[in-house]
């Protein structure tokens, strides 16, 4: 409840009012609202007299602040939601406490040019509690912490799903047979559409080499005009035809008032320009006819759309980045069945989605329709797949070939950023409905003893909201191991593991192999965006247990790629049963167990840790000196931690232990 709130005296300070459904009984508010005779611009003062008044009030602290502010916001909001953008940009602006950029992109009203997300916000105004749990997540993640993270309650889960204690037979560890099938898993392409060759990629903004990356972070001379010795690959123009051969575009052979130019294949702190993504596809694709091999079939975890600023950002990149991408895949691979799931850039405004439940859901059910209606164009999923995948946010599963299931799903659902996700976090932690899709599922899966992977973009650890964290910890618990073989994202740019143990206490030392449940594969990018190498992987799956017997990673070093007229090397960079030094039977799979004593190894053994960070970024010129300065002891924690609250606490102890 608002103690002391700072609502209550203000707005009952305010002109006339309709109370909310729900709130006639908040304690100490008085909702006094008409809307001024002078009209709008009178009205959006008054509400920011009143906001400031809040901000100055000295009786109480900043998340009571931070409650208050969307307590006087839903009343706006339940009449005029149209005047909430308008309200909170300015007043963001008018606190001096944020940047021009922070308050057009959180509260800008939407536009078909632009990433903001004013509207969506106004949306969760008229159905968010503030008097709930839902307001302090908000506060605490949509608010720069503003409120801590509240504690979940006890009682949290949604074991009514499967109604029914877990069988016998899910306890059972399968035995990996003798044939194997190879899998692609490609991820994070991130394709900066309007890269040019020859921009400053040395720029101020977030996103560089591209033609508004006009500031270098360095003076150059003004009368500069031959190019560095390192960047002498300036071929504007450069393409793959449909065969493979990479055509070389024209040189640019003067450039001014540019510190570092952008080069043909990109840079470490530029996303990827089309070129890049399919001299990766392509290389792929030599690899297979070199190598004899073909894969039954390829994953991609999401992410198409780049990582430009907001202003830059517009509805209708977003729709060309996402055909642009499944086209050049579909070109290349033909007739290899893709599972591909949506990542947090692949919609708009970014990561906003909205629940069914909520009303709001028409605003993004073009972005449902243009993906599954393009999967099932491109013979990915059939036709009731591509209905599943436009009633469930383009989530939908298949029953491949080879006998295993694939469930994905949308985990903009459950992401921090995304303003639809804190309604009912806790009162209906199943809002969007994606734990029973997943749960029937799996039911399904079980009842006939077939396995499963499940494919999403975001890991559980990075940025999803704590309630359906631990709700999905719980679903993986409930379905392992007979049923849930593998779990595999996308999202982070580096290649890493994560390991799911009952009873987390947060701690590095107390992590027991006893204890283990399951983990989850997250995998390379091939944007280089920030300070990677581009990368992609194929495993080879037992297909009986459909678990990963061996994984095989492949890289090119992009700063090579900076002074040669010739296109990438893509070369082996990895097999973890050879990088790793761990005693492992070649008949058994790369496991939870497997991946819990690489992490001892690394725990025990500087060297291993820096083996494991210099494969995370590819060995990009980037790469941390583990043994140097202890700047790769946040990954002992990162590996050891399923959610982001067990992440967050064995940091803590770490630093703790570290200290004394």
């Amino acid at each position: 409840m608002l103690a002391k709130t700072v609502a209550v005296a203000l707005i009952a300070a305010a002109v006339s009012a309709a109370v909310p459904s729900g709130y006639e009984n908040a304690p100490n508010s008085v909702f006094n609202w008409t809307h001024p005779v002078d009209g709008d611009d009178a009205f959006v003062t008054s509400a920011l007299t009143m906001l400031q008044s809040i901000d100055n009030s000295t009786d109480v602290d900043s998340c009571e602040k931070c409650k208050s502010r969307l307590l006087y916001g839903k009343a706006i909001a339940i009449s005029r939601p149209d005047l909430i953008p308008t309200i909170f940009e300015k007043w963001c602006l008018d606190t001096g406490n944020f940047s021009a950029k922070t308050c057009s992109t959180n509260y800008h009203r939407n536009t078909a040019d632009n990433s903001t997300t004013g509207s969506n916000f106004a949306d969760l105004l008229t159905l968010i509690d503030p008097l709930s749990i839902d307001a302090e997540y908000w506060c605490a993640y949509k608010a720069g912490g503003q409120c801590n993270a509240p504690e979940l309650p006890q009682n949290l889960s949604i074991a009514h799903l499967w109604n029914y204690t877990k069988p016998e037979k899910a306890y059972n560890v399968l035995a990996p047979g003798s044939d194997i099938m190879k899998i692609l898993h490609i991820s994070d392409f991130h394709i900066e559409l309007d890269y040019t060759v020859g921009a400053e990629a040395n720029c101020t903004a977030s996103m560089c080499c591209t033609p508004h990356s006009k500031a270098a972070k360095n003076a150059v001379s003004a009368n500069q005009t031959s190019i560095d010795d390192l960047y002498t690959a300036l071929f504007k123009g450069s393409y793959y035809d449909l065969d493979g051969t990479y055509h070389k575009g024209e040189k640019i052979t003067a450039l001014s008032n540019i510190s570092v130019p952008a080069t043909t294949f990109g840079n470490y702190v530029c996303d990827a320009p089309e070129v890049l993504i399919n001299s990766s596809l392509h290389s792929i694709a030599d690899f297979q006819i070199s190598n004899n091999i073909s894969f039954d079939f390829a994953i991609f975890t999401g992410d198409l759309v780049d990582h430009d600023e907001i202003q830059y950002t517009s509805y209708e990149q977003c729709i060309e980045a996402e055909t642009v991408i499944f086209n050049d895949i579909k070109n290349v691979f033909d007739l290899i069945p893709i599972y591909p799931v949506l990542g947090n850039h692949d919609t708009f405004p970014y990561g906003q989605l909205a629940p069914q439940k909520s009303g709001f859901q028409s605003k993004f059910d073009w972005n449902a329709n243009l993906i599954a209606d393009l999967w099932m164009d491109y013979d990915w999923i059939d036709i009731d797949e591509a209905q599943e995948a436009k009633t469930h946010y383009t989530g939908y599963s298949v029953n491949t070939k080879s006998g295993l299931k694939v469930i994905a799903f949308n985990s903009n659902a459950w992401y921090q950023k995304n303003e639809y996700a804190y309604i009912n976090t806790v009162e209906d932690p199943d809002y969007f409905g994606v734990f029973e899709f997943l749960v029937n599922e799996l039911l399904e899966s079980e009842s006939k003893d077939q396995r499963v992977w499940i494919i999403f973009h975001i890991p559980v650890s990075q940025t999803m909201l704590p309630p359906q964290a631990k709700l999905f910890t719980e679903l993986v618990e409930r379905f392992s191991p007979y049923t849930i073989a593998h779990i595999f994202n996308g999202h982070t740019h580096r290649d890493e593991f994560q390991i799911l143990y009952q009873n987390n206490n947060g701690t590095v030392e107390s992590k027991k192999e006893s204890e283990l449940i399951n983990f989850t594969w997250i995998t390379q990018a091939v944007t280089p965006w920030v300070q990677n190498n581009p990368a992609w992987r194929y495993y080879e799956i037992d297909t009986e247990t459909f678990q990963v017997m061996d994984v095989h990673n492949y890289y090119t070093r992009l700063n090579e790629t900076f002074t040669t007229e010739a296109d990438p090397v893509w070369e082996y960079l990895y097999s973890p049963r050879k990088a790793y030094p761990v005693e492992w039977p070649k008949t058994s799979p790369l496991n939870a167990t497997y991946w819990h004593r690489v992490y001892q190894s690394m725990l025990n053994d500087v060297s291993v840790l820096q083996t494991y960070e210099g494969n995370a970024k590819r060995w990009s010129p980037y790469t941390s000196d583990c043994a140097a300065d202890g700047s790769c002891d946040w990954d002992l924690c990162y590996v050891s931690s399923f959610t982001e609250d067990e992440y967050e606490t064995c940091l803590k102890h770490y630093k703790y232990v570290s200290e004394n």
